[in-house]
């Protein structure tokens, strides 16, 4: 079943059409994602497992086409990268 709408969270502001439609939400929702983790209201998993989802929503959607996609992409990837030195930095501290 496909989902219709990618829920952006209260703090992204939906510009344009509903859902996705543009990389600065892309930005704003991956950028969310990591304020979570760093406050630790996330987890480690929970990081990774939304923004993969981040990223499958962008490679499906019909908005992002071309160079737009490879951008929005691009941010997402930013985002992982992020996301694993985050959590290299935290395993060197507990040793």
């Amino acid at each position: 079943m496909a989902r219709k709408y990618v829920y952006l969270g209260r703090r992204v502001p939906d510009t344009g059409k509903r859902g996705l439609d543009n990389v600065r939400e892309v930005r704003g929702v991956r950028d969310a994602i990591i304020k979570d983790r760093k406050a630790g209201k996330i987890s480690k998993r929970t990081a990774a497992s939304r923004m993969n989802m981040l990223k499958l929503a962008v490679m499906r959607d019909r908005d992002f086409k071309g160079t737009k996609r490879q951008k929005a992409i691009q941010v997402v990837n930013r985002g992982i990268r992020q996301l694993k030195k985050m959590n290299r930095q935290v395993r060197r501290r507990r040793r």
